[in-house]
C-alpha cells in the first residue's frame, strides 16, 4: 500500500463528515442508521495508481428486512463494491456495480481490479422513502433527507474527490452521473445528453487530465431513453481509450 494512499483513507475517514457538518449547518450533527450505528465514509480502497479513475455518485448501504419494512444499517463496504448478502427475506446485490460488470467494464475494456474506483459523496445518503420506513422502526431517532443536499454535499466534496485524481494520477477519469460531471468540471450549463456523452475533454487541476462523462448505472436501470444512448456513447468511448 502507498503511503499516500493509506494518509488518504484515514484522512477521509477521520475528517470527510466532519468537514460536510463544518461547511452544511443543515448537515445532521449525529448520522446514524436506525440501530444507533453511525454513519461513515465508504473510502475507495480499489486505488491502482496512473491507471483510470472512475468516479460515481455516492455509496448505498447495507439494507435488512424488519417485518414488513426494508431499512438501511449499514456501510457498502467500499465504492461500488462487490456484495451479496441476506436482507432477512433475500439476497441482495450491489446492482450498480452488477450493472458496470454487465453493462460498463468489458465494453471499456477496463479489468476493475486495474482502475481507481470511488464516489464524488463518501457517505450514504438518506431518501425520504428510506426515512419513512426508518420512522416505523425507530422513531427515537431525527433523520434527516440528506438525499434532498446531494447537490451541495456533492460541492462540498470536490476537494476530496481532487486529492484522489492527484494520487491517482489517472491516464483518464471516468465520471458516472450528471452531478460528479458538473461539480467536477464546473459545468452548470450543458444539457444533460451532450454533457453525459462520453466525449473525451481535459480538465485543470495541479495539471491537465483527460475526463470522460458517463450516465450513472442508476438511470440506466430506470430510463430506457438513457439506457439506449448511454450503451451508444460507451462505444463511441470504447473506441477512443
Amino acid at each position: 500500500m502507498h503511503k499516500d494512499i493509506l494518509a488518504f483513507q484515514k484522512d477521509c475517514f477521520q475528517n470527510y463528515i466532519p468537514t460536510i457538518q463544518k461547511e452544511l449547518q443543515d448537515f445532521p450533527k449525529k448520522y446514524v442508521y436506525p440501530d444507533g450505528n453511525p454513519i461513515r465514509p465508504v473510502v475507495p480502497v480499489q486505488t491502482t495508481k496512473n491507471s483510470i479513475i472512475l468516479i460515481g455518485a455516492f455509496p448505498s448501504a447495507r439494507f435488512e428486512r424488519r417485518g414488513k419494512y426494508l431499512i438501511p444499517v449499514a456501510d457498502n463496504l467500499s465504492p461500488f463494491g462487490e456484495e451479496k448478502y441476506f436482507d432477512g427475506r433475500e439476497t441482495r446485490i450491489q446492482a450498480s456495480r452488477e450493472s458496470l460488470n454487465k453493462n460498463y467494464f468489458p465494453q471499456l475494456n477496463i479489468n476493475p481490479e486495474k482502475i481507481w474506483i470511488t464516489d464524488l459523496v463518501k457517505i450514504y445518503l438518506y431518501p425520504e422513502k428510506h426515512i419513512k420506513n426508518c420512522k416505523e422502526v425507530n422513531p427515537k431517532i431525527k433523520y434527516v433527507n440528506t438525499h434532498t443536499m446531494f447537490k451541495k454535499i456533492a460541492q462540498a466534496s470536490k476537494e476530496w474527490v481532487e486529492q484522489e485524481i492527484k494520487i491517482c494520477n489517472p491516464k483518464l477519469i471516468i465520471t458516472l452521473g450528471e452531478i460528479p460531471a458538473r461539480v467536477i468540471v464546473l459545468d452548470n450549463k450543458t444539457p444533460n445528453k451532450k454533457l453525459l456523452d462520453g466525449s473525451i475533454n481535459t480538465i485543470k487541476l495541479d495539471k491537465e487530465y483527460k475526463i470522460a462523462h458517463l450516465a450513472h448505472p442508476e438511470i440506466r436501470r430506470r430510463n430506457k431513453e438513457w439506457d439506449r444512448y448511454t450503451k451508444i456513447m460507451i462505444k463511441k468511448l470504447s473506441r477512443e481509450i
